[in-house]
């Protein structure tokens, strides 16, 4: 069977990347870094225990990386944290934010670990754009026996504030048909029976209200972070910042602090599984 493969396969970075995200990450790892929000505590805090992460024993993978938004919170939970991460932008945005943590080249499909190496395996923001039988393959070579799986993601919260749904409604008509994780696609890998041979069932934990607190221009920033708005020419960039400034300053639901910065309401949710052996 697939899922008993023993050693990492050979490294091709590129293999089974989704084009659009290729090369909408790849473009400005900085305006990724600086206008997308953190995670709350609490979801973190609930993902690891569902991973049973241990800070004197637990090996961890970051798998996805990025500039490593997720993985400096998982540093007080585990004893060994790995990143892996195929946008070469973002590794080195990675480097320079996280210095002693090490980043490797490699994807979803070509993990560049030894087998059963990791007791968890944390994707946060990155599993939509590549929930395919390959990856879980290779998610559950890498684990240890009895070793989980956890995923994590930020959703812009559409039901707090108009402006928010206006705001996504503005900018979620350029998608060009992209897997989405609102749009649950992902969701499709885990009804197959490979996936429930290799994984048990998947698990949701808490559902977390929190907001980033922001300029005008850092919600433009979080807009064209979009990988499928990053990759756009800069006029069409220009163009749609108007349109965002615009949006923002004609809402009637715009709440701001006392500094006049705004208040970006999301949504995090949690799932987790475990890897199923023999």
């Amino acid at each position: 069977m697939a899922s008993m493969i023993s050693s990492p396969p050979p490294l091709n970075p590129q293999h089974d990347i989704h084009a659009v995200a290729a090369k909408g990450f790849d473009v400005d790892a900085h305006t990724y870094e600086s206008n997308r929000p953190s995670y709350p505590a609490a979801a973190v805090s609930d993902l690891c225990i569902h991973l049973h992460l241990n800070p004197e024993r637990s090996h961890v993978l970051d798998l996805a990386s990025g500039s490593g938004k997720f993985t400096r919170l998982l540093l007080p939970h585990c004893l060994k944290l790995t990143a892996v991460e195929p946008s070469p932008s973002m590794r080195s945005a990675f480097a320079n934010i996280l210095p002693n943590i090490q980043v490797l080249d490699g994807s979803a499909s070509a993990i560049p670990l030894a087998s059963a190496s990791q007791d968890a395996v944390v994707i946060a923001q990155a599993f939509h754009w590549f929930a395919n039988l390959r990856s879980l393959r290779e998610i559950h070579r890498v684990l240890k026996p009895g070793g989980r799986l956890g995923l994590i993601w930020n959703l812009e919260d559409r039901h707090a504030k108009k402006w928010v749904a206006s705001l996504r409604d503005l900018y979620e008509r350029y998608e060009m048909g992209t897997p989405q994780y609102r749009l649950g696609l992902w969701r499709g890998v885990w009804g197959t029976a490979e996936a429930r041979e290799l994984f048990t069932e998947l698990e949701k934990g808490g559902r977390f209200e929190h907001e980033m607190v922001c300029t005008e221009e850092m919600v433009y920033g979080r807009v064209v972070s979009k990988s499928y708005i990053a990759c756009w020419p800069a006029e069409e960039k220009e163009s749609l910042r108007e349109r965002v400034l615009q949006a923002l300053r004609s809402a009637e639901d715009v709440e701001r602090d006392a500094g006049g910065l705004i208040r970006y309401p999301y949504k995090t949710e949690v799932f987790w599984c475990e890897k199923r052996s023999g």
